[in-house]
């Protein structure tokens, strides 16, 4: 019995070591798991390590090995549970890729935890609006992204929107756009590209759905010392849906059934005050523009700007012109 015990915990061990040790590109030889084990206090022979392994393997631990001069052995890992597969699923429903590789990426991810043999899962995958025109290279333009931003290149896309016809019309007469790009950046189902050019300062943002032929361009970004800390999280905080604006300092009070949605747009992090009447007041951080008045005039007055005035004149002209036109 207790011989039984001592192979489990052998077992467990080996496992532990290849699962926090090891993956595709990090494989540990046999004589450098052997002596991990040893460091534990457990013994093993090159003869048994072997048939460890294809125990492990037996009951759904799922460990790879090569030859390369020695054995090489690495553990394939489990990246998602099944609530964090279901949350990127939602993710993946309501982007622009088209449904076929909608489809396919669900399927992959559900593979990472054993489900996608089960026939049942593609009875819980339901996709809205179908109709929608969906981008079958986002996935490439992503992929060359991310290279260009990894490897500190420039890249060079073509953009174009959709006419009454559904046609492509490129923007600059087709000529290629080049940017240094910054960050990628998931807003509202479309995800972004935030860079900006040699030129000019400040930022440019566009949609990747609506890129064609996305290249990875020799030369060199040309660093810039605004960029040089830039955190693409406090950016998605303070760009506010993706619309740029001057950053400034707007102290607003609301209704507190709003409470969760100022949560949800700007953070847990900011201070609320309870005024007099039960209504809260906060100071945000948010770059000033359209989008952010939008907001307001959404919240059909249960939002209101205090401060500072120059901020409110500026909301008070936009109110303005929109009931000038109807």
């Amino acid at each position: 019995m207790a011989k039984n015990t001592d192979s489990s915990i052998k077992l467990l061990v080996l496992y532990d070591i290849l699962l926090k040790s090891t993956d595709e590109e990090h494989a540990l030889s046999t004589n450098e798991i052997i002596e991990e084990l040893k460091k534990r206090g457990i013994s093993v022979s090159r003869k048994v390590l072997p048939s460890d392994i294809d125990l492990l393997n037996k009951y759904g631990y799922e460990i790879c090995s090569y030859v390369k001069k020695s054995r090489y052995y690495y553990a394939v890992h489990q990246l998602f549970d099944t609530a964090e597969i279901t949350m990127l699923t939602d993710v993946i429903k309501a982007s622009k890729l088209t449904e076929t590789r909608k489809e396919t990426i669900i399927n992959k991810l559900y593979s990472t935890i054993g489900i996608y043999k089960n026939a049942d899962n593609t009875d819980n995958i339901i996709f809205l609006d179908s109709k929608k025109h969906g981008n079958s290279s986002i996935i490439y333009n992503i992929d060359a992204i991310e290279t260009a931003i990894k490897q500190k290149k420039k890249v060079s896309f073509l953009y174009y929107h959709l006419d009454e016809n559904k046609k492509k019309v490129y923007h600059r007469d087709k000529k290629r756009y080049v940017f240094n790009p910054l960050s990628l950046i998931w807003s509202k189902d479309n995800y972004y590209l935030l860079c900006y050019d040699d030129r000019h300062g400040g930022t440019s943002r566009y949609r990747i759905d609506k890129m064609e032929d996305v290249t990875v361009e020799s030369e060199p970004i040309l660093e810039k010392e605004e960029f040089k800390n830039f955190d693409s999280e406090t950016y998605r905080k303070q760009i506010f849906s993706m619309f740029g604006g001057e950053l400034e300092e707007v102290t607003v009070q609301f209704d507190k059934e709003l409470l969760s949605d100022i949560y949800d747009k700007f953070g847990t992090d900011i201070e609320i005050q309870r005024k007099y009447g039960g209504a809260l007041e906060t100071t945000l951080s948010v770059q000033v523009s359209k989008t952010f008045f939008l907001w307001v005039v959404g919240t059909l007055g249960k939002v209101k700007i205090i401060e500072p005035n120059n901020v409110k004149e500026r909301f008070d002209s936009f109110v303005k012109e929109i009931t000038d036109n109807y």
